[in-house]
């Protein structure tokens, strides 16, 4: 560690925040409970995004309550979390960088975890598990990198085909030096940024372990985008997955063929998804959104689809392998490119 870093929190959580004025104190509060008495190593950097509730006053009181640690971000105008999460990365003083979504819960022992973590090892990039939070049920932890658990790896390969295999490219299970995050840059004014700034995350990190235990609720309602897609919100998922593309041709990361099929595969699981959303879409918007996915399943699979699908029949996902091709059947019933 530089001695011009002795200084700086060996943590910073950051929170973008807009509209949550039911959730923001127990988001807040369930890091703050994690904290030794006079702790100054941690820091917490909330950015209100122009929230019209009562957000932003709930945040300056308990901002109020321990200065030092938490810091209000106030933006005069509404941005967007891509805008907001940029904002905080450049803010940001921790040697890591753990983003938190304003409705979500750390779970108990976890900062302790993490800190535990840091002190025996010095990765690049630590990768959480979670839990869903459903109302007031929780489910059982889902695993976000299909890796060995608390093994530090150098195997950049394995790291890209282990959380791509996990399909779970969410910001908030991704711990990572403060040095890789400020690389990464989220797309302002697009969703499916997680993708996005995961992915770019990915290239960067060289020593990585992945923690099979969840640290991270993550609050389930139906106001997310994925309850309330739409053709537009459907080419900007289609973007983040052609987004991917510099994994596949970076010359150092050099992914072996196990790791190509993982980008491979997410990328079909989350192509016929959105083929089956968008069979649900109101029936002005069908016909369009099926012509967007038809061209992005063109670029993304120039090949063809079918070699994925019939790697995942030897793998036994016969079940899998069935749904994703009928979903393909409605591009082929439009008259969309194979």
């Amino acid at each position: 560690m530089a001695a011009t870093d002795l200084a700086s929190p060996w943590l910073s959580i950051l929170v973008p925040a807009y509209n949550v004025a039911a959730h923001i104190e127990a988001c807040l509060q369930s890091v703050l409970r994690q904290l030794d008495d006079g702790d100054s190593g941690l820091e917490v950097l909330v950015l209100d995004d122009a929230s019209t509730d009562d957000t932003r006053a709930r945040i300056a009181a308990i901002a109020a309550s321990y200065p030092g640690q938490v810091r209000l971000i106030p933006q005069a105008a509404n941005a967007g979390i891509s805008a907001a999460r940029n904002r905080l990365l450049a803010e940001a003083r921790g040697h890591y960088l753990w983003f938190l979504d304003a409705d979500d819960l750390v779970l108990p022992g976890a900062v302790a975890d993490l800190h535990d973590l840091l002190k025996r090892h010095v990765p690049d990039l630590v990768l959480c598990d979670f839990r869903y939070l459903r109302g007031k049920r929780w489910s059982r932890p889902r695993c976000t990198c299909h890796a060995l658990a608390d093994v530090v790896s150098d195997d950049r390969a394995r790291l890209v085909a282990a959380t791509l295999a996990a399909g779970e490219l969410h910001v908030w299970s991704k711990i990572a030096k403060r040095a890789l995050w400020q690389q990464v840059e989220f797309p302002v004014g697009r969703h499916f940024e997680d993708i996005v700034g995961t992915c770019q995350l990915l290239l960067l990190a060289r020593r990585w372990v992945h923690v099979h235990r969840p640290w991270i609720a993550y609050r389930q309602h139906p106001g997310s985008i994925m309850a309330t897609l739409t053709h537009a919100r459907l080419d900007e998922w289609m973007a983040a997955l052609e987004g991917m593309q510099p994994l596949l041709v970076d010359p150092e990361l050099n992914l072996d063929p196990g790791a190509m099929r993982a980008v491979a595969d997410f990328r079909l699981r989350n192509l016929a998804s959105a083929l089956r959303r968008a069979g649900r879409l109101p029936e002005a918007e069908r016909a369009p959104a099926h012509d967007t996915l038809a061209k992005a399943r063109g670029r993304l699979f120039p090949q063809g689809t079918r070699t994925v699908l019939r790697g995942w029949a030897r793998r036994g996902w016969w079940l899998r392998a069935l749904r994703t091709a009928r979903a393909l059947r409605a591009i082929d019933e439009l008259g969309g490119a194979q």
